[in-house]
């Protein structure tokens, strides 16, 4: 193949990646909600910070059975003394300079210990803990989510509305524009529609810069990348819904799972009121010699090593007697916390029922107010159409366009705001009546 054929595939090639470039971008380009969550949920850190939790309260459980395993250490000691004793025989001052060596292996069993056995269930509610509060995590962070989602698709479409009423003021500007060269109207009416245009603009501006600001704020929240040539999606909600039951708070279970802890805990004191059983063996010998200094030391140990073997095996029993009413106060302050800790999950479920009951009425509010707003549009429209008619045959005045032109703006921003209401709603009633972020079996 030659140069030139080599050119004309390349020039050829890249004519194509061209062709489908614009597409492949406006593709990367669109974001739902779900998109939202699924990379808000891989990508937070306060979601790797528990992670790690959980990874720590896997690593600190151990098993009841491995509590009870003896405890065995090594001990090695080579000790000198250096001095002078009387010699019995002659009565007489002679050296007592000695070497020693000691070698020992040691074992402790716990036998009973009533503490060891509920502190293997403690750790067990620690990593139940981490769990239940990562599943806390994700939903109070899906809720701010989605409402932060539906504010910034708000402005997105808000942004169009208002670009919209621009793009008429402007074909309204150059009209008139057009008449005022032509003598049909006077200068004044065209500094009028300056002002409406100039003022339209303006709040263009600003819903644009709003609109920028929301997606930041949403990039940040998800730690993604998202600007303001980001189209967000989402899908409507079907009328009339219905969500049954009373909803599923992962706060809830979390305060009752902290509430268990404390009775656990309650249990473990009852330890201070029994015994504590540990058997005990050690196996030792011995080697020693004298010597003249420290450096005539010697390691030839001899038979001594195995002459003076010695074992020891011994239980202790310990019983508790008085505490000076130590373990009666511990107990009565771990009750005065179990009863705060149900009156906290009493408070938390209530208030979650109520939040709940209330997001629910006011779906229903924006389900029977929307006839009533596309009504208002519908009628403000037809209003803008026959006023616009009139103003551009000069029967009326800039000010009476300009309340038109308002009107309409008002009724669309208040039946989008009612719409996407209804639709946030409907998200996070579905989020807080599914269960699916109880990680507990995780």
């Amino acid at each position: 193949m030659n140069n030139q054929s080599l050119y004309i595939c390349f020039n050829s090639i890249m004519l194509l990646m061209l062709m489908w470039l614009p597409e492949m971008v406006v593709a990367q380009q669109n974001i739902s909600l779900e998109t939202c969550i699924q990379k808000g949920l891989e990508n937070n850190l306060d979601f790797q910070i528990q992670q790690l939790k959980i990874a720590y309260a896997d690593k600190a459980q151990r098993s009841k059975g491995s509590r009870f395993l003896p405890q065995v250490a090594g001990g090695l000691t080579h000790n000198y003394s250096f001095g002078s004793t009387i010699d019995p025989a002659s009565n007489a001052r002679v050296s007592s300079n000695i070497q020693s060596n000691n070698f020992t292996v040691d074992a402790n069993v716990s036998i009973f210990n009533f503490s060891e056995l509920w502190e293997s269930k403690l750790l067990g509610d620690d990593r139940t803990l981490a769990l239940q509060n990562k599943a806390v995590l994700t939903r109070d962070y899906t809720l701010q989510l989605i409402q932060l989602y539906y504010d910034t698709y708000a402005a997105q479409e808000w942004k169009k509305v208002v670009s919209k009423q621009l793009e008429h003021s402007k074909e309204q500007l150059e009209r008139i524009e057009n008449e005022v060269n032509e003598g049909a109207k006077p200068v004044s009416d065209l500094y009028d529609i300056q002002v409406l245009y100039t003022q339209e603009k303006k709040i263009a501006l600003q819903t644009a810069q709003e609109e920028a600001n929301k997606k930041a704020l949403l990039s940040h929240w998800i730690n993604s990348s998202i600007d303001s040539s980001t189209t967000l999606t989402f899908i409507p909600p079907e009328n009339g819904q219905v969500f049954i039951g009373t909803g599923y708070s992962p706060n809830v279970k979390l305060e009752e799972l902290k509430a268990q802890k404390l009775t656990h805990e309650y249990k473990q004191l009852l330890a201070g009121y029994l015994p504590r059983v540990t058997l005990s063996y050690s196996y030792g010998t011995f080697y020693s010699s004298t010597i003249q200094g420290i450096f005539d030391t010697s390691l030839q140990f001899g038979s001594q090593l195995r002459n003076n073997k010695n074992q020891f095996l011994g239980l202790h029993v310990q019983v508790p007697i008085f505490s000076r009413g130590d373990r009666q106060r511990a107990q009565q302050l771990k009750t005065i916390e179990i009863q705060e800790q149900q009156q906290l999950v009493e408070k938390t479920r209530v208030d979650f029922e109520n939040s709940y009951s209330l997001e629910k009425q006011k779906k229903r509010q924006y389900e029977m107010l929307a006839p009533t707003l596309r009504e208002g549009l519908e009628v403000a429209e037809k209003s803008l159409q026959t006023t616009q008619a009139k103003f551009e045959f000069g029967r009326i005045d800039i000010s009476a366009y300009r309340m038109a032109k308002n009107q309409v703006l008002v009724a669309s921003y208040d039946l989008l705001k009612n719409n996407l209401y209804y639709a946030m709603s409907n998200s996070l009633l579905k989020e807080m009546d599914t269960k699916s972020n109880e990680t507990a079996s995780n």
